[in-house]
């Protein structure tokens, strides 16, 4: 299987190397090249996306709420999707949430699955991370605002305290997890 939590990791250290090489003229070629770089892996990765998006929606559409869940509480370890009605009822009952603002479109939302996945499931970070369609729920993504995708939103105790719009890495998100 392709290693996402690697390619993000290493995208954004050239995303960080291109900002602090700014106005350091000899090196505007490898900035170019960076640049382009960037560029090709958005690119790919959305069309990697935007390829999967109908096989994703079929596959929903056709099961769907027919599989039934085998635990109805939220446990820590898992990621969730919610609904407006079930993120309220979490956020009213949990200490800290992660909201994960994606959708199947996205390149950069796919890659981050793995990473979220494997953060949630070994216990490192102490909230409930769950994931909110923007395409199915776009009423809650207005209601938080959010403009671009992928978007985690760290709520603690009903108050957002951070951001971050952006693909991360499992470090990179156990990081912004820990530091509020």
């Amino acid at each position: 299987m392709f290693d996402t939590n690697n390619l993000i990791i290493n995208l954004n250290k050239l995303e960080v190397w291109i900002q602090s090489a700014s106005g350091k003229y000899h090196l505007y070629p490898i900035r170019f090249l960076g640049y382009l770089v960037l560029f090709l892996v958005l690119m790919i990765s959305n069309s990697i996306a935007m390829i999967r998006w109908p096989f994703a929606a079929l596959k929903r559409a056709l099961f769907d709420g027919k599989e039934e869940e085998a635990e109805e509480s939220f446990a820590k370890n898992m990621i969730h999707e919610v609904d407006e009605i079930q993120l309220e009822q979490l956020l009213r009952s949990r200490e800290r949430v992660l909201i994960d603002f994606w959708a199947e479109w996205c390149g950069p939302c796919i890659m981050m699955n793995e990473p979220l996945k494997q953060l949630a499931a070994s216990g490192e970070v102490d909230c409930l991370i769950v994931k909110v369609d923007t395409v199915r729920h776009p009423e809650i993504a207005k209601k938080f605002q959010v403009k671009g995708l992928p978007n985690l939103i760290l709520v603690e105790n009903r108050k957002e305290v951070k951001r971050n719009a952006g693909a991360l890495s499992k470090g990179e998100l156990r990081e912004f997890i820990g530091s509020s």
